[in-house]
């Protein structure tokens, strides 16, 4: 099963705008695509979960409860998000030593994730975007990431944290694990600092 993401919708739309959205066989929307269409007010045709909706008789709940299917799932996709962490790792250690341990460090604040007595919270440093009050909390892009960033300097090491904060957040979505939030702020300080340095590169 294909899960089609915000990004790629928002894709798509600065392509070519749409007014309805037919939706591609094998594959499911996550609930951000979902609320980027539900937002522009764009239909859905072929949507197994509205056709669901529009069948479900009032007052009739057929979802199974979040604790039977979300757990199992959830760690599944966190180990493949591990693994693209070490990937990322083992890539920059020839590049950039210090980053590269800092990839490996989020690895293992995800692999505890979750785990009874390892609720260490991700070690940061204030920015203009974030601080204490903050840096749990879901937060947008401090820029859009586009190929003027992948041709600088650290274009490398900006498309990997780049494609890693994406990762986790379309995790954090289909879950609705607020605990991935400090792991995707983390990645956004580190896009910053890779792009322009100590100065912050936040939207105000």
């Amino acid at each position: 099963m294909k899960f089609i993401t915000e990004d790629d919708l928002r894709i798509l739309f600065r392509r070519e705008p749409f007014t309805s959205y037919d939706l591609p066989g094998g594959t499911r929307l996550t609930p951000g695509a979902r609320q980027f269409l539900v937002d522009k007010k764009i239909p859905i045709s072929d949507d197994p979960m509205t056709v669901k909706r529009k069948n479900e008789k009032p007052g009739e709940k057929n979802e199974a409860p979040k604790n039977e299917i979300c757990p199992d799932r959830f760690l599944l996709r966190k180990k493949t998000l591990q693994a693209q962490f070490l990937e990322a790792g083992l890539e920059l250690l020839n590049r950039d030593v210090l980053l590269a341990e800092q990839i490996f460090d989020l690895e293992r604040r995800l692999s505890d994730l979750g785990k009874e007595g390892r609720d260490e919270e991700i070690a940061f440093e204030p920015c203009t975007g974030f601080n204490k009050e903050n840096f749990n909390e879901p937060s947008g892009d401090c820029f859009e990431i586009t190929g003027f960033h992948a041709q600088s300097e650290k274009g490398k090491e900006i498309v990997l944290l780049h494609r890693l904060r994406c990762s986790v957040r379309e995790l954090a979505a289909e879950t609705e694990n607020a605990d991935l939030n400090p792991v995707i702020n983390r990645l956004s300080q580190m896009i910053c600092l890779e792009y322009g340095g100590k100065a912050c590169q936040r939207k105000k």
